[in-house]
């Protein structure tokens, strides 16, 4: 019996070539479009689940219900919380911002410019599942480094790595660390990205901590690392962050503030969209993503209905023979069942090649390669599983209910009314599906573009910027001075200054406990982000001074511990009290000591328009972190030249790395950016199958009125008003789309763009411009098929039967 279903369903197929190449064509263009964004979406959601004891291990977060959750902890709380509560198994900390620089070889003299480095406790490779390559990843000793074997290979070639010495040259001074372990390849899919893990104990020893006391592994002052805590087995995860939070409030300093205990399947994504925990992802925008999979898969299975409804009845005569023959509605919906497997079957092996070769676009598209185990996990399989099954057993429905209209006196022209309703209802579908897409897309393009192009209070324009060295060796004051004083003697620059940090990478730290001279009870819980900078940094970057004077090159070279001035953003002094900018200047503050405020500068957009601006503190200091020029334009490739030999000659055996400030800026609306692509391409193909399937139907409604259509060009009707015969009912059909497709998406966008403190509004043109962009295409879809039948030959149509 199957075997016969099987030959008249490849049958069915081959002999309606036009129907099946569409209907194929749309399948697999949404199966494609499925599979590819499943493995984003799978990714994404399982990110860090490859770790044995993840189900037990937490990121220690403290929040005080004002600023935002604090993740960047002081590590002295690792050993006192191991101490104090017997539930926990251990307690694990990770510096990941603090130790990037130059690693050198001894044996060959060599250095690399290395950022994924850093710093961690003895026994943190117990903890986490990191696959071990080769030695023991033991860090418990000081002056230890597990390293990954792309860098082992990288800097020892074909010999092992166990028991060699690198150098780490970073803010800490340079230090000399013996691998303990080598590590396989990190999956792409963990939030810990490190390639260097040194010992955290070597800083343990103020020698090597380069006066940077802060850095205490056991101190309690500083918050820069992660602390994660393994609980024991059957542990009460609500129970211990409550007596993690009594124990932290015993200080008087604390006493607001709560423990919380982060999943570590969680520190991706969030528990929800809701989530107010740091994250590494967007759970929005893989919802998003995963929504766009689902909806490009309904509208081509949708496609599929419609033209099958199409087909059916155009095979009223096999129909009708068959129920003759004794044929039930079953039967007849089992032959139809099986069309639709064995189609989304050829669909399905079909998209898995697209996949295969759209690798490289969908890397460029999304920021990471495809995830081929995605299609390996169960899930996958039980959602195929569910896909085929519901689409089969649909189809089968489908053909049951309008075989029961048709008796024995059924004619060839007869549609039923059932059948009709549902045909449009399913256009309609699809239009407002595809319409609610392009209108997101037009939003989304239109969101980035008014964060991208608003003013900044700053100018990031035509900003080369420099990496600093990482090794600067002795009198390293002497060579960042040289090294300024002999760029700005080429004529190619216009400017030059230097700073610890950047706009739109980040703070060099953030502060509590500045105050005014009179501490208000409120001052406590405020935060401020801290900014070293030299005296030509405003200059530089075109900010304004509301009030008071810049940094002088005397007092950033005694730097602010030894000046005791700063400056504050326009935030910042109306949070500390001032009643205005010229209030402020002159003004002295508390930040354990008293420091003068020398200016007010005018706020600016530190970070992307994602973010609030925050108050901000800057710190006068002749730093090396990075060099940012304002250089011309013309003959970049020779500027850059000159500045390297420069940069060689000063600084040797440190590489010489540059980028653009305004590219890296940009690179804060990736996620957004991403979005919009993903938007645009959904939008076009959901468009595209939408309109196949609009061009089947209009091709059999024009193949099932074309004796009317010659009787009335006969009787004298024009081309024009056949066109607008043919073309109304699917106008009105996209019209209503369009009606329902509107607050949809309005909504959706509200929603969306409430995630935004600096919005762009939803405008009447966004869907004005897909509205009549719908239409359009709809129209041209429409009225080629129209036009075919109304510039048809009449006397054909007529005596066609």
């Amino acid at each position: 019996m199957i075997h016969s279903y099987l030959r008249i369903a490849w049958r069915s197929l081959t002999k309606r070539k036009l129907f099946t190449f569409i209907n194929l064509t749309g399948l697999v263009l949404g199966l494609s479009s499925f599979l590819l964004l499943f493995s984003f979406v799978a990714s994404e959601w399982t990110y860090n689940d490859f770790h044995a004891n993840k189900d037990n291990i937490y990121r220690l977060v403290v929040t005080d219900g004002v600023n935002e959750p604090e993740v960047f902890l002081p590590p002295g709380y690792a050993a006192v919380m191991e101490s104090q509560f017997t539930n926990i198994a251990q307690v694990n900390t990770l510096a990941s911002q603090i130790a990037g620089g130059l690693v050198i070889i001894p044996d060959t003299k060599e250095s690399f410019k290395e950022d994924r480095i850093m710093y961690a406790d003895g026994d943190f490779f117990r903890a986490f599942s990191f696959p071990i390559l080769k030695g023991n990843a033991d860090l418990t000793q000081p002056n230890t480094v597990v390293i990954s074997a792309s860098l082992a290979k990288k800097f020892f070639g074909s010999e092992n790595g166990i028991g060699k010495t690198i150098q780490v040259s970073n803010q800490f001074g340079k230090t000399d660390y013996t691998v303990s372990g080598i590590l396989d390849e990190i999956s792409d899919r963990s939030d810990i990205k490190g390639e260097i893990f040194l010992s955290i104990h070597t800083l343990e020893n103020q020698a090597n901590r380069n006066g940077n006391d802060w850095a205490d592994p056991n101190g309690m002052d500083s918050g820069f690392v992660n602390l994660f805590i393994t609980l024991k087995d059957g542990v009460d995860k609500s129970n211990t962050e409550n007596l993690i939070t009594q124990f932290v409030r015993q200080n008087p300093d604390a006493k607001d503030e709560t423990v919380i205990l982060q999943p570590l399947s969680e520190i991706h994504l969030g528990n929800s969209l809701s989530d107010p925990l740091p994250t590494q992802g967007s759970m929005g925008t893989v919802l998003v993503f995963a929504a766009i999979a689902l909806l490009i898969l309904a509208i081509a299975y949708v496609n599929y209905l419609n033209l099958s409804a199409a087909n059916i009845l155009t095979r009223i005569k096999e129909i009708r023979m068959r129920k003759v023959l004794g044929a039930g509605s079953w039967q007849l919906a089992q032959q139809f069942m099986i069309e639709t497997l064995l189609l989304m079957a050829f669909a399905f092996g079909i998209s898995f090649l697209i996949v295969n070769l759209l690798e490289s676009p969908f890397e460029k598209i999304f920021g990471q390669a495809l995830w081929f185990g995605a299609y390996a996990l169960p899930v996958f399989w039980l959602v195929i599983f569910a896909i085929f099954m519901l689409c089969t057993l649909l189809s089968g429905f489908y053909v049951v209910m309008l075989s029961g209209k048709f008796g024995h006196q059924f004619q060839i022209n007869f549609q039923p009314k059932s059948s009709q309703t549902l045909k449009k209802s399913l256009v309609i579908l699809q239009f407002a599906i595809s319409v609610t897409i392009i209108v997101g897309t037009i939003a989304i393009r239109d969101q980035l573009s008014f964060m991208q192009n608003q003013n900044l209070g700053m100018d990031i324009t035509q900003k080369l910027v420099i990496d600093g060295p990482s090794d600067i060796g002795e009198n390293g004051a002497s060579k960042i001075s040289a090294f300024k004083s002999t760029v700005r003697s080429q004529a190619f620059v216009e400017k030059l200054s230097t700073s610890n940090a950047l706009p739109g990478i980040g703070y060099n730290f953030f502060a509590s406990g500045i105050t005014p001279m009179v501490p208000r009870p409120e001052d406590k819980d405020k935060s401020y982000g801290m900014m070293i900078m030299d005296d030509e940094f405003v200059n530089t970057y075109g900010m304004t001074l509301v009030a008071g004077r810049n940094f002088t090159t005397e007092e950033a070279s005694q730097g602010w511990g030894n000046s005791k001035k700063l400056m504050l953003n326009e935030k910042a002094a109306l949070g500390l009290g001032f009643e205005s900018a010229e209030a402020a200047v002159g003004q002295n503050i508390l930040w354990g000591e008293p420091f003068e405020v020398l200016a007010v500068v005018k706020d600016y957009h530190h970070m992307s328009l994602k973010e609030e601006i925050k108050p901000m503190v800057f710190l006068p200091s002749q730093g090396s972190g990075y060099f940012s020029l304002v250089v011309r334009s013309d003959q970049m490739k020779a500027n850059l030249e000159s500045l390297q030999e420069i940069y060689k000659d000063i600084f040797p055996g440190n590489p010489f790395s540059y980028f653009f400030m305004d590219e890296r800026y940009a690179v804060q609306y990736k996620q957004e950016q991403q979005l919009g692509e993903a938007f645009l391409i959904g939008g076009i193909i959901a468009i595209l199958i939408s309109c196949m399937g609009l061009f089947a139907l209009a091709a059999y409604t024009v193949q099932q009125k074309s004796k009317e259509i010659g009787i009335r060009k006969v009787l004298g009707a024009s081309s024009e008003s056949l066109i607008q015969l043919i073309s109304k009912d699917f106008v009105i059909l996209v019209g209503i789309a369009l009606l329902l497709a509107f607050p949809i998406s309005w909504w959706a966008l509200d929603a969306w763009q409430s995630g935004f403190p600096y919005k762009a509004g939803i405008s009447f043109s966004t869907f004005l411009l897909a509205g009549g962009l719908t239409l359009l295409i709809a129209l041209v879809t429409v009225g080629s098929q129209a036009l075919k039948a109304a510039w048809a030959n009449p006397v054909d149509s007529i005596k066609d039967e």
